[in-house]
């Protein structure tokens, strides 16, 4: 009897821990990105908690299509929450995805609030579970202390950008804030110029650092991006092999590809 009550004990134990990994909180689900990364989730079947302005255009934007209880809007800012609803709202979370970015408007970009992306990213990972993934969102904008020196002319330009343009500096701060504290499982995104693709090609290589000028560089799709963030979730090897680090994407050259 006590044999069977301890399998039935493991076997459920095994049934939450499934429960658990299917579920996976998106914030900045309405973007360019996290619109991929939320479609995604859902299509293979993940359940997806999610915090938008509006519900509506995120249904606009996932072509109405009903994924019943799987999928949890809350209508809000993301910083008017409180820290008790984000708890409520990461609850049983393997993962947190940071798809949020600026608007690209006069207002988005130096209006308030100036530090978005690093409040949020404060917030979420004091409420999420002990054991849950972080995933930010970054650039390859944003340095890592492995990456290879900038040129003067780089380093010119991303001084300046750091002191005009307040979402550059919002980006750094959150990127540094996970940087320095290992407390908790993150890993920082850092594609490199973003395009639109409506479907991922799988098309892309990852990179411990950044490789090349930060100008004119390769590009990457926001769909491969997507694609490679969910891949972090799905896959325990590539998550642990990437945990506290921030890799680099961008898609493959043509003469890369003409090699496979």
């Amino acid at each position: 009897m006590k044999n069977l009550l301890f399998h039935l004990l493991i076997l459920v134990s095994h049934c939450i821990s499934l429960a658990m990994s299917s579920k996976v909180f998106v914030v900045g689900a309405t973007g360019a990105t996290g619109k991929h990364v939320v479609r995604m989730l859902l299509n293979e079947g993940n359940s997806v908690v999610t915090v938008v302005r509006s519900k509506d255009t995120l249904m606009g934007l996932l072509d109405d299509q009903d994924y019943g209880d799987r999928l949890e809007v809350k209508e809000s800012a993301i910083l008017d929450l409180t820290h008790d609803d984000l708890v409520s709202l990461t609850k049983d979370c393997f993962a947190i995805v940071s798809c949020l970015g600026h608007n690209l408007t006069f207002k988005g970009i130096w209006g308030k609030p100036r530090q978005l992306v690093t409040d949020t990213v404060k917030r979420l990972t004091k409420a999420m579970p002990e054991n849950a993934l972080f995933l930010l969102m970054g650039s390859d904008g944003v340095a890592h202390p492995i990456d290879p020196k900038r040129t003067l002319g780089e380093r010119i330009v991303i001084f300046l950008l750091r002191y005009l343009i307040p979402p550059h500096a919002d980006n750094e701060m959150a990127a540094d804030y996970l940087y320095n504290d290992r407390s908790f499982n993150w890993i920082v995104v850092r594609p490199t110029d973003l395009v639109d693709e409506e479907t991922a090609s799988k098309n892309y290589d990852i990179f411990d650092k950044s490789e090349g000028s930060l100008f004119g560089g390769p590009v990457v799709s926001r769909a491969n991006v997507a694609h490679f963030m969910v891949e972090l979730i799905k896959d325990d090897k590539m998550r642990e092999q990437y945990k506290h680090q921030m890799p680099v994407i961008k898609h493959k050259l043509a003469s890369e590809e003409k090699e496979l």
